[in-house]
């Protein structure tokens, strides 16, 4: 991309914040100065660039000091017309909104130029725009032209505009008709193909039974497509390009008389035209237009595509879609080989599982966040190193947290970011902290929890300023934040540092300076909310709380403002969860795994969501020598440690000895965990960000949640003697019995270290249970206890709410079932019930799922007028999760006599649809009696007499 279209880029996504409101309050656009800034491109060559446009009718000059641009697109769509060519220079942004600078509707249509509309028009389309006006315009009937590109990057749509640019320029006229031909579907009968291009006479063949005109003739006039134009035979090739020489041609049995018709062909193909195409053929096809396919097109481009799309989803569906800016950044960096059409379908498809969301749950918008996010394309995630610096420049200069789009402006992203109300900040505070408080935490842990809060309110208002590597630049500060408000926040923080002896970074005072400025608006326009709890936090520390009294005075006495008391309180925990000396510095993480691209694809993934490049990786290709690797390792602990040591994680046991030789080497903190999932480094690396946090507490978190680690190597040696089984059942089919055979293997390292065989199973197939001689029953995991002698019976409710885990691992490693691991259990029913169903849900959130079907359970319980079972209540709940979701997609299960089981026990049936009805109601659908069948089991395997 050269540098005049890097300009215009930019101009072009500043200007989509643009609105009328801002055109009438006087906002001028953008100077040079600061499209240059975004760029590092200096003003004077910006400026260049900028008047080129200009001159080009692309962007409108608004006069003044300095001199101002916007993108004229933008403002023609504001303005819902397009503006005369004329208007490339303005001295007042107001003359825009005057009538006489706007030309009338008809005419502008009638001069507009139809190709203007295609994204890339100025860009990746531009030479294949300007063949296919050449085409049109070419004296006589056109030029006969060849489309070539592989599926879905839009050939058909370009012939189409080919063909409204010919009637809009009087080339063709409005009646003359655009007719498209799938040359495919008649393939394998070259005798139809010639019938429907040409026409045939009455006996011509087997079933021509009348006279029946054909394209050419029904096209005479106008444009004719033939797509897919490699899939004709010769036979129609040479009859085509006797068309085209003579503009006569015959139907399909005529001998004597002549036709003639005048029709422009444009013929498409995804092949290489020389190799399928007569030569003879392609003479008569002059003009060739390559289409780019989708990742020819610049990353803007796509953009583009991206947000027309959501935009026609709107209108379809008449709701607005609010869309997160990870799916954004997935769908434009995801490898899209279907290009266009491939880009558009996986839009269409999260769209409707959305949409399925809001129906269900009755949601305001449409939510598109990443678990509905096809697998394909979620992968784009880890290609965003790659081209990271480009999506900055897309996504990044206003801070998106989410894009909305509504009917009012289905086209426009609305830029919007959730933490720009600093009372929810307040709100925060307020209930994390009484929420840790009555879970009993310690005062130093809540501490902890506080500072992550903070942390993450500094970083989204640090974000706010494009300040990376330029923190001293204040004139880019004051464009944010008034220059009276930062120097009041300065000296108060002065202040600060030398009654706490601490000294604030220059992040911080921007911070603050930030939600001081959000402050004073709030004050001013009668928002500010507290809650009256916020000072009874802070007063646990009271040096930082009699300070914030210093700061709210000098603040009030600078700013001439009146602080509310309450704001003590935020001042007071901002003071103390801020350290300088640990905020700008975190714990290092090295992610270290075999495979050529294992570890830095696992890195890429938690960067990508975190929003960060804190953790970095090292691939260790199995031809590659430890010492090459050990080498790799030392270097890069040097250059990422920042005085709290480093954190590396390892795939393998005997990598933990790194730990030790580096240690030695450096003389760096260096701790080695034996564990590597993303899940895990994605914990590590957000813990590395809380400035409290020292490596040995990390270390110490990390074994919490991953109790396996640590397992010597020796304990990974695989059993060779008998293959060892663990059975899990269910009383409802397998369905069950499989997703807890999948959250056994997802949970467990054990279970693939030692070649654990697991092996699902139903009630009704329990009698047929076939075990070789060389196979061992260990456990038995589920529902329905099998009864197996000296087999140990885990109940699935001890795996959700007990300590089945640790149980299970002690039984694969050799332990005694009653002697268990003394680990902290934090495990809560609806976390892993949620968490065992979510992978097998396409369209239902778990959680919403499991709330609603949680509040049936409770009314059944007291239909049946029996006890509260955990046991009970987790096989409802995995059952009804998966029942809910086939009966939305109408695949309910079958159920053999349900009509006599229902007979059998009239009131058991009742009781289980009265209960439901809180499912059919949330869900807007009816529950079939074959799945109920299936319930009424379910509560008879459970209990004695429910009937």
């Amino acid at each position: 991309m050269n540098r005049k279209e890097k300009v215009y880029n930019i101009l072009q996504i500043l200007s989509e914040n643009i609105n009328l409101k801002d055109l009438k309050n006087g906002n001028c656009g953008f100077d040079a100065t600061e499209i240059g800034e975004k760029l590092n491109i200096l003003r004077n060559n910006v400026s260049k660039e900028l008047n080129i446009l200009v001159s080009e009718n692309r962007v409108i000059k608004i006069m003044g000091k300095p001199v101002h641009y916007i993108d004229k697109r933008r403002i023609e769509k504001i303005l819902g017309k397009k503006l005369n060519r004329n208007i490339t220079k303005l001295e007042s942004i107001d003359l825009l909104l005057k009538s006489d600078y706007n030309s009338d509707d008809k005419e502008i249509e009638e001069n507009s130029d139809i190709f203007e509309h295609i994204i890339g028009a100025n860009q990746s389309m531009e030479v294949p725009i300007k063949q296919a006006k050449a085409a049109i315009l070419y004296p006589s009937g056109g030029m006969h032209t060849l489309l070539i590109g592989p599926t879905g990057v839009g050939k058909t749509m370009f012939a189409e505009m080919m063909y409204k640019y010919a009637v809009q320029i009087g080339k063709v006229k409005p009646k003359a008709q655009f007719i498209v031909f799938n040359c495919a579907k008649y393939a394998e009968n070259p005798q139809l193909i010639l019938s429907q291009l040409f026409g045939h006479v009455k006996g011509a063949f087997t079933g021509a039974d009348q006279d029946k005109p054909g394209l050419l003739e029904k096209a005479d006039g106008g444009i004719l497509l033939l797509d897919e134009v490699h899939r004709l035979s010769p036979e129609s090739q040479e009859m085509l390009f006797y068309f085209m020489d003579k503009n006569v041609y015959r139907r399909l049995g005529e001998t004597e008389n002549m036709r003639s018709a005048d029709v422009l062909l444009i013929a498409a193909t995804t092949e290489d035209a020389d190799s399928v195409l007569l030569k003879t053929f392609l003479r008569r096809i002059p003009m060739v237009i390559k289409i780019p396919t989708l990742s020819d097109r610049p990353l803007t481009e796509r953009y583009r595509l991206i947000k027309q799309f959501f935009g026609d989803q709107v209108k379809c569906m008449n709701v607005p879609i609010k869309v997160y800016k990870d799916v954004i950044k997935a769908l434009l960096l995801y490898d899209c080989t279907g290009n266009i059409g491939q880009l558009k379908a996986d839009i269409q498809l999260m769209c409707a599982r959305g949409f399925l969301e809001y129906k269900t749950y009755h949601k305001k918008v449409v939510e598109i966040d990443t678990p509905l996010v096809p697998e394909n394309v979620y992968h784009g995630l880890l290609n965003s190193r790659d081209k990271r610096e480009e999506l900055e420049d897309l996504l990044d200069i206003d801070n998106k947290e989410y894009y909305k789009f509504t009917q009012n402006n289905s086209r426009d992203l609305i830029s919007m970011d959730e933490y720009d109300v600093s009372d929810e900040i307040y709100k925060e505070i307020n209930n994390k902290y009484y929420f840790y408080d009555h879970q009993g935490c310690s005062e130093t842990e809540i501490n902890r929890k506080m500072n992550e809060i903070i942390e993450k309110y500094l970083r989204r208002l640090i974000k706010k300023i494009d300040i990376q590597g330029k923190i001293s630049d204040e004139n880019k500060i004051f464009k944010i934040v008034s220059p009276r408000v930062y120097n009041a926040v300065e000296m108060a923080l002065d202040i600060a540092e030398r009654k706490l002896k601490k000294h604030y970074s220059k992040n911080v005072t921007i911070a603050l300076s930030m939600h001081i400025s959000s402050l004073i608006e709030r004050i001013s326009e009668g928002k500010v909310a507290y809650n009256e709890n916020l000072n009874e936090i802070a007063v646990n520390h009271p040096d930082e709380y009699d300070t914030a009294k210093l700061v709210k005075r000098l603040l009030e006495d600078k700013l001439d403002i009146e602080i509310p008391e309450e704001e003590i309180g935020f001042i007071a925990i901002f003071l103390y969860a801020i350290d300088s000396e640990n905020s700008n510095k975190k714990i290092g993480v090295i992610v270290l795994a075999h495979g050529k691209h294992t570890a830095s694809s696992i890195a890429d993934v938690v960067n990508s969501l975190l929003d960060t490049d804190d953790c970095k990786s090292i691939d260790m290709p199995l031809d590659e020598k430890v010492d090459s690797i050990l080498t790799k390792a030392i270097e890069m602990v040097k250059k990422i440690n920042q005085g709290k040591g480093v954190l590396i994680l390892v795939d393998m046991g005997s990598l933990v000895s790194f730990e030790g030789i580096i240690k030695k080497e450096t003389n760096i903190d260096v701790r080695a965990v034996e564990t590597i999932s993303t899940p895990v480094v994605l914990e590590a690396v957000r813990k590395c960000m809380i400035p409290e946090m020292t490596l040995k507490q990390l270390v110490e978190d990390l074994k919490y949640s991953t109790p396996y680690m640590g397992r010597s190597l020796s304990n990974l040696l695989k059993d060779n003697r008998k293959t060892r089984i663990i059975i899990t059942t269910c009383v409802t089919g397998e369905g069950t019995a499989v997703k807890l055979a999948d959250l056994l293997k997802n949970n467990l390292p054990a279970i693939t270290a030692y070649n654990i065989v697991i092996k699902p199973m139903n009630i009704y197939n329990v009698n047929n249970i076939e075990i070789d001689e060389e196979e061992n029953i260990i456990a038995v995991v589920g529902s329905v206890d099998l009864k197996i002698p000296d087999v140990p019976y885990i109940p699935i409710n001890e795996i959700l709410i007990g300590n089945g885990f640790m149980d299970i691992n002690n039984i694969i490693e050799g332990g005694n079932i009653y002697h268990r691991m003394e680990l902290e259990n934090d495990i809560q029913i609806p976390n892993l019930t949620v968490k065992m169903i979510e992978n097998s849900l396409n369209f239902l959130n778990p959680v919403k799922a499991y709330n609603a079907i949680s509040s049936s359970y409770s009314k059944l319980i007291k239909l049946l007028e029996v006890k509260d079972r955990d046991d009970f209540k987790t096989a409802f709940m995995l059952h009804s999760c998966c029942m809910v979701e086939r009966a939305l997609k109408k695949e309910p299960l079958s159920y053999d006599n349900i009509d006599e089981s229902i007979r059998n026990a009239p009131m058991l049936y009742k009781n289980i649809k009265e209960s439901l009805k809180i499912v059919e109601e949330t869900f807007g659908m009816e529950i079939p009696d074959t799945e109920i069948g299936y319930i009424m089991d379910l509560i008879d395997t459970h209990f004695d007499d429910t009937h």
